[in-house]
């Protein structure tokens, strides 16, 4: 009799287990569903993601550099397509965001062995911004890598821009000699 209610209560203490493990998982599957239809994310399975979980980073051998995109969706024709979400809005994407979208997709073709036809950029007005994954800005990403190389260690990167505010947030500010302050 004592045998019988020891395994009685461990055959209930596991289907208890069994019932809070498929209520978290069904509670995690609506949260991505959830960041999905916030940031409109295309249709697809997500096949990895770093919102709404930490994700691993990807690294490029290539090319020496790494990164973590927002989402990675598996879409039509089974071509993966890198997402990235932003917080602010942009009628057009900024030329940094994209950049940075081009070492993702990048990142991606070398992880995963498979072209990257485009990229998406997300803000937080929920417009979204498809990129093309094409030889120009692919070439544009590895002169761009390029020239960061070759910059590391120099006192400072060439300004590229003329404000003021950007110069004031610079980590080089106190040792250019470009500027506007």
């Amino acid at each position: 009799m004592e045998l019988f209610l020891i395994l009685f209560f461990l055959v209930f203490a596991l289907l208890i287990l069994a019932v809070a493990f498929q209520w978290l998982s069904k509670r995690e599957s609506s949260s991505a569903e959830t960041m999905r239809m916030v940031y409109g994310i295309p249709a697809g399975k997500v096949i990895y993601s770093d919102l709404d979980r930490p994700g691993k980073a990807l690294y490029s051998r290539k090319l020496g550099i790494s990164g973590k995109p927002d989402y990675i969706v598996k879409g039509r024709g089974r071509s993966l397509i890198p997402v990235e979400i932003k917080s602010g809005r942009a009628v057009q994407p900024h030329r940094n965001h994209i950049m940075q979208l081009a070492a993702y997709c990048y990142l991606v073709e070398e992880n995963y062995r498979q072209s990257v036809p485009f990229g998406i950029i997300v803000y937080s007005d929920a417009k979204q911004h498809r990129i093309n994954f094409d030889k120009y800005l692919r070439s544009e990403l590895l002169a761009t890598v390029d020239e960061m190389k070759r910059t590391i260690g120099h006192d400072c990167p060439k300004r590229t821009h003329n404000y003021k505010q950007k110069c004031r947030h610079c980590s080089f500010n106190g040792s250019c000699k470009n500027s506007l302050l």
